[in-house]
Formats: structure tokens, sequence, C-alpha cells
């Protein structure tokens, strides 16, 4: 026998689960059934490699039992087993969800008194000191030749010993505490698994109900047979029909550890070009076991194969922009020794992933139009993930942009871009159809890439949409300026950036457009000097606007060029970005345009319009929230204006 020490990480967590949260302590048996019954996935997956690794023991079950003379409940699996290695590592670490973060949020719902949390955290092996003093595990691995016992009371240390047991096995034995006898009723315990562990694909068993008399039990003791507690038949396998909306809704938290109810459910039964049967769930608010960050990790429902579990995380079922969404299908067309690299090129499985995404996309956009609350309440959580699509996707690029909402400048709800083209009001263009012109009705979606929603307000570009009340998408996530660069039009409306120069919400009039002729031709040789003095490889033109507010003047994007927000990206993942010249607008209802035109009639040489074309420069990079190349000049500038201010 070998004595080893705790943690004082993994002490801690115990004496917060043990002390502190202790209203929802029956989940410790659906944490200890969920290990078994992932031991035993092991074991499945193993034996598809190995045709000689579970020999005759190949009837999978989980035992439950309890002794309440002993005070003991004993569950028992025989599923992969554990190594002395696995004992320690296994039993005592808490590596993928990080110790420090486990216990910051224990304590916090201790902190916050909100005790039924506890049903929130995976726990796991740690919520068997909730009901007991002290913890037996005997295991035998398949791949060890000895089996080992784990004991600890958790209050210092635990022991771990050599056992005699042949076949391979895992049982866990609880030294209930005096608190939680009652846990030891065989009534009690069956209530637990089918509230907690009902839909387990995995037979749970405990012995059947005797129903003799003391009298007929003292006469002849027997010990009774053993039934099966959970569902015979997988939930996936039955009829729609016969399901009800909380048995979907128990299956969902059972296999997901989420304690609110799923946005929806889809339940499939394909019986077409391919056959297949399938539940999926989408999440409705965040699920903190779920780390779906990193695209990179696992993800994606459990495929079954007749069965039997083939990928506990079937990649290749669902497209990695829907990586929220979990948990089964099962196919019978599908060998059932198909390896992981025969799966990725599979063209059963890609017929089954188009299937399953449509039905995806359609689920969301039904949610949007019937829960509108709810939905946005998803997107909020899930919204980012979604568009990841316009790195992946392109055959159904209008259906998901149909089903994504964004923020607008009029409201501070979210809006579809259905909902956006429905206020848009249409503009008569003349077309060529069949060699002959034309008008027709078109509609244009405008938006601004900005980093916060104060930036975008902020713009100079928004004044004439805010003076003619036309409807801005205001797109502040990192991904939007990728998201706009491969989506251009949406139901043969263009998306259009605010940025872009050659934007006319309304046709001048005659008198107008003779009017602005005239100003244009007067600004000529002062809009040629603003040209020469700030150099001509920044700017491609400069040209007078009436529509900037306060600003000075603005830069814009020519047409075919790379919004600013774009290019501001790429530059930061270190991507070569083409010279990008911008459209220089004046403002020619400022103040300071005015005095800068009378200044150049005086002195087409003046150092003061040279510093006042430069800082008004300064102030277009600014207003992009662009970086200045030379701030020194612009501080010099400044100091020198207001000390000519305050004169």
């Amino acid at each position: 026998m070998s004595k080893h020490n705790f943690e004082a990480e993994t002490w801690r967590i115990l004496e917060l689960l043990t002390h502190s949260i202790y209203s929802n302590k029956e989940i410790f048996l659906r944490e200890l059934i969920s290990n078994c019954a992932d031991a035993i996935d092991k074991a499945r997956l193993k034996s598809l490699t190995d045709t000689t690794f579970l020999w005759d023991d190949n009837e999978f079950k989980i035992t439950v039992e309890s002794n309440k003379e002993n005070k003991t409940i004993t569950i028992t699996d025989n599923g992969i087993g554990m190594t002395w290695e696995e004992l320690i590592s296994h039993l005592w670490t808490i590596a993928k969800s990080g110790t420090k973060e486990f216990i910051d949020k224990l304590a916090k719902a201790k902190e916050d008194s909100a005790h039924n949390l506890i049903g929130q955290f995976w726990v796991g092996f740690y919520s068997s000191f909730m009901v007991a003093d002290s913890v037996d595990v005997e295991s035998k691995s398949a791949l060890d030749k000895k089996a080992h016992r784990w004991t600890s009371d958790w209050k210092s240390n635990y022991d771990i010993e050599e056992i005699e047991k042949e076949t391979r096995w895992t049982k866990i034995i609880l030294h209930i505490n005096e608190a939680n006898i009652s846990l030891l009723e065989d009534w009690k315990l069956k209530e637990l698994i089918k509230k907690y562990s009902n839909y387990v694909p995995v037979p749970i068993m405990m012995r059947a109900y005797d129903s003799r008399t003391d009298e007929e039990k003292a006469k002849e003791p027997k010990i009774m047979d053993f039934e099966q507690v959970n569902e015979t038949k997988p939930i996936w396998k039955k009829d729609k029909k016969d399901i009800s909306e909380k048995e979907y809704k128990d299956f969902y938290q059972s296999v997901s550890n989420d304690w609110n109810e799923p946005l929806f459910t889809i339940h499939n039964n394909a019986e077409w070009m391919v056959s297949y049967k399938s539940i999926l769930f989408a999440p409705s608010d965040l699920n903190m076991y779920q780390n779906l960050s990193d695209p990179n990790l696992e993800y994606g429902p459990k495929l079954y194969v007749q069965n039997v579990l083939i990928l506990d995380h079937a990649k290749g079922l669902l497209p990695i922009w829907l990586r929220f969404i979990s948990w089964v299908v099962e196919t019978s067309d599908l060998p059932l020794n198909i390896s992981r690299e025969m799966l990725q090129d599979n063209s059963v499985l890609e017929k089954i992933k188009k299937a399953l995404t449509k039905k995806v996309i359609n689920e969301l956009w039904k949610t949007l139009k019937d829960n509108r609350e709810k939905y946005t309440k998803f997107w909020a959580n899930y919204g980012k993930i979604v568009k990841e699509w316009i790195h992946y996707e392109y055959d159904l690029k209008e259906e998901i942009s149909g089903v994504s909402l964004f923020k607008w400048i009029n409201n501070s709800s979210l809006i579809s871009l259905d909902e956006y083209l429905e206020k848009a009001t249409s503009k008569k263009i003349e077309v060529e159809i069949d060699w002959k012109k034309e008008e027709k009705d078109e509609k244009t979606i405008y938006y601004i890439i900005a980093k916060t929603d104060s930036e975008a307000m902020a713009s100079p570009y928004m004044a004439q949409f805010k003076e003619k009340n036309v409807d801005v998408l205001v797109l502040t996530d990192p991904i939007d300026s990728f998201l706009v660069s491969g989506f251009t039009e949406y139901k043969g409306s263009k998306l259009v950036s605010i940025t872009n120069n050659d934007i006319e919400l309304e046709k001048k009039t005659e008198e107008e457009v003779k009017k602005m002729d005239e100003k244009k031709a007067d600004f000529k040789s002062l809009l040629d000097l603003v040209k020469s003095t700030i150099w001509d490889e920044k700017i491609e033109n400069v040209v007078l606007n009436e529509k900037l507010w306060d600003a000075i003047w603005a830069l814009k994007t020519p047409k075919n060029g790379i919004d600013p927000q774009l290019e501001k990206m790429m530059k930061a993942m270190w991507q070569q970005v083409p010279v990008q010249k911008r459209v220089l607008e004046l403002n020619s209802n400022n103040q300071l345009i005015d005095l800068m035109k009378k200044e150049f009639e005086a002195d087409i040489k003046s150092t003061k319009l040279n510093d006042a074309i430069k800082y008004a420069y300064y102030q277009a990079i600014l207003l992009e929230w662009w970086e200045l190349e030379n701030i020194w000049e612009f501080v010099s500038l400044t100091n020198k204006f207001a000390s000519n201010y305050l004169k």
C-alpha cells in the first residue's frame, strides 16, 4: 500500500463542495454514472481496433447497489478500467476546466448564496464526498495485469494498494455519511437515476423490488435478480409522437450538463438517399462546460453505427460554424469497421452533413420568427460563431445571412436583413434588359464597420443618413470586416459601406447640381493645392461634400477600394495589403474651409494655409481611428493654433 497527499487546490475544492454548497447533493449519482458511461464508450471504441479487447465480457452495463447494513452505495461498470497511474490522474485532476477557475466559480456560488448552482458545475468524482465520509475505487484495466484499490476520506491523503481481480471493471464504493442515510433506499436511487440518467445509452441495473413480507424473507432469504432501471430504447430511435417536450428537455440536460432548456430540438428519421436517425440540440444560453472559442477543439455529435459508438465527436457531420450543435446521429449506411481516416472523405457523411445543416438553418429561422426574445439571447452568445460561415460556406450564404442579427443606428434592438429591407426605401435605377433600357426598384443595405458603437455614431459619414433617416447597420464584431468583404449582396440588394464616396441618398435637382458645379469650379484651385500638399500617394482625389456634420473633412473609400476597418484587420494579421488611396472630402459648409479659401486667395504660399491643410488632414485620419504617422507634427500644429486662439 502507498500513501499520497492531496494538492492544496484539490483539498480546497473538496472543502467547498462538502461544506458550502449542499442543496443539490443528489447529483453525485448522475456524475458517477456519467463517468461509468464514458468508460464504457472508451471500451467500445477500443474494441473496434482490437477485436480481442472485450473477450467474453461484451454486454456493457452499469450496476447500482445499496447496502443499508454497511451504509454503502456501490456503482460498478465493465468499461475500460483504470491503471494505477490513471487512478491518480483521473480522480484528482480537473485539467479540462482548470482547477483555479473551478475554485473561483464555486467560491462565487457560495458568496452569492446561489446554492442551486452546484448542479451546473461538472464536479465529477469530487461530488462523491458530498454524501460520503470515505470512498473506495477498485479498478482493473484490460491494459494492466494488476488491479488496484484507491481509498480516501478526503481529509489529507489517499491510499492505493493492489487487489485480486481478473476481468476489467471499475467499482466505486461510497461509505455514506449520517446526514445522507436516506440515499440508501432503493426507491430513492431509482428516482435519481430516472431523473438524471434515464437516457444514458447503457443499461443501468438495480436489484428487482422484493415484494415479499418480512416473514417470507426470513423463511427463505434470497438475492433478487437485477433489472434495468433506465430506458431500454435510445430516445433517438423512438417515434417523435411518443416523446414529450419534457422528455426531450430531460435528455438534453442529462447529456449536456446544461440546466437551461435547449433553444430547439431536431429529431429526424431519414430514409431517403441515406438513412439515419438523429437528435440535435441548440443551446439557449452559454454552457460553461463547452469551450467553443477554439474551432480546433473537439466538437460535433456522437456518431453511432448499428448501435455501436464510432466517434464521440464527429466533426464531419456538421460545419465548424455550427459547433454549438450536439448530440447524436446514428446510421446503418456505414460499415462498423470504418476508420477515422475513411470518415473524413466519406460520401455518406457528406450527404448527412448537408441535410443536417439545412435542418439547423431552417430551425434557426423558425425560432427567429416565432420566439424573438429567446433567439436574441442565443445570438448574443453564439452569433460570432455563426458568422464564421464566411470562411467555410458558399452554397448557403443567403440562408445563413437570413438568420443573422445586426445592430443598427436607429434602435437599441437587433435587426435582421429581411427586416432592414422591409423598412428600406426603393430607388429607381436604369438597367438594360434584352438591349432595352428599363427602370427597376433597387434597395441598398448600408453599413459601417467600427470598433465600438460610439465610434460608429461619431463618424462624419453618418451625417446624411441621420438627416434622411436611413438605417445603417453598425458592425463592431472583429469578424464583421471579413463578413462584408465576402458577402456583398442579399436577395438582390447590395451591401454598401457608408465610407464609400459615391453614395447619393437623394437625387439632386437641376438647380442643386448647377449650384454644386459652380462651387466645385470655385474651389478647384484650393482642392488641387490640398492634394499636392498632402501627397498624391495618399490621396486619389479631393472633392467637396455638404454632408459631413461638423467635420472639416473626411477620408472615404473609392469604388472597389478596401474598407479602412478591413484594411486595419488585415494588417493586424500581418497580411499583405496593397496601398489604399482615399478620397478626401472637404466640408463645404464648414467655416474653416471658407477661411482656408480666403487665405488661399490672399496668399497661395501662405504658411498658415499649409498648416491648416495638414492639421485638417490629421483630423480626418483620427476620425477613421487610424494612428498618425507624424504625431509630433500634429501636436505642434495643435499647440500653435491653441496659442493663437488664446491671444
